[in-house]
């Protein structure tokens, strides 16, 4: 998958895979980063979210309510392409376990 930059692809190819969450888009116009999408998702099991920034900034996390536990925490600066998509990977992998 080529990195994600905003919301979009989130929105067209990872949502429709997604069973039992509630998911939300947001967008604020003055963030740390410059405009930020930010999509949060929730279930009864785990929440987090993903923030778009504008500079090129990627924060990604997830909590897992059932084991009262991070399972991730990471704010990845723009030129930190290979892990921002190792980050989007894994965070996909543990929404859907």
């Amino acid at each position: 998958m080529d990195t994600m930059k905003d919301q979009t692809r989130f929105k067209i190819e990872i949502e429709p895979t997604l069973r039992g969450y509630d998911i939300e888009y947001r967008f604020f116009e003055n963030g740390d980063f410059g405009a930020l999408n930010q999509v949060v998702i929730n279930s009864t099991r785990k929440g987090g979210g993903i923030d778009f920034w504008e500079f090129g900034w990627l924060g990604v996390d997830l909590y897992d309510y059932e084991r009262d536990e991070q399972l991730l925490n990471i704010l990845l600066e723009p030129h930190e392409y290979n892990e921002k998509e190792k980050a989007l990977e894994k965070f996909i992998c543990l929404l859907k376990k």
